[in-house]
């Protein structure tokens, strides 16, 4: 497969809801692409959607009105006890990114500080991802 395409592929994946970076990265390097690449694409790719539904979500809300907030024990859980960055920090891995940025909104958070934590949160997930993915190759290929 092209390695173009490869990325694209990459960055497609990285946008849908609950396909985290924690998924996409490794699934780049199995695929034999660098690692550095892979995990800029990925942030990219689960950056942009987010920043979307953030910058839309007023307007959705003027549009069909408030968002039910029906949201599971576990997330107001993690909200309740440690707010917008544990929300932020622990999203890829209890609720998706996609869905904690809702939730943030929805919670009354700031469209900056949801945004703030939000790229935060991705930029430490990739970056952890990425160094672990790395070390993974490094291991097995010896290279």
């Amino acid at each position: 497969m092209d390695a173009l395409l490869q990325f694209a592929l990459i960055f497609v994946l990285a946008a849908t809801p609950w396909v985290e970076l924690m998924v996409v990265i490794p699934m780049g390097a199995a695929m034999g692409l660098p690692v550095v690449p892979i995990t800029v694409v990925a942030f990219i790719g689960n950056a942009l959607p987010v920043f979307a539904v953030i910058a839309l979500y007023r307007w959705w809300e003027r549009r069909r009105g408030a968002v039910q907030r029906r949201w599971s024990q576990r997330a107001l859980n993690v909200w309740e006890r440690y707010g917008l960055p544990g929300l932020a920090l622990l999203a890829p891995v209890i609720t998706g990114i996609h869905l904690a940025a809702v939730m943030a909104l929805t919670m009354g958070t700031s469209r900056q500080r949801t945004v703030q934590w939000m790229t935060a949160s991705l930029a430490a997930w990739a970056i952890v991802t990425g160094a672990v993915t790395a070390a993974g190759v490094e291991i097995f290929t010896g290279a």
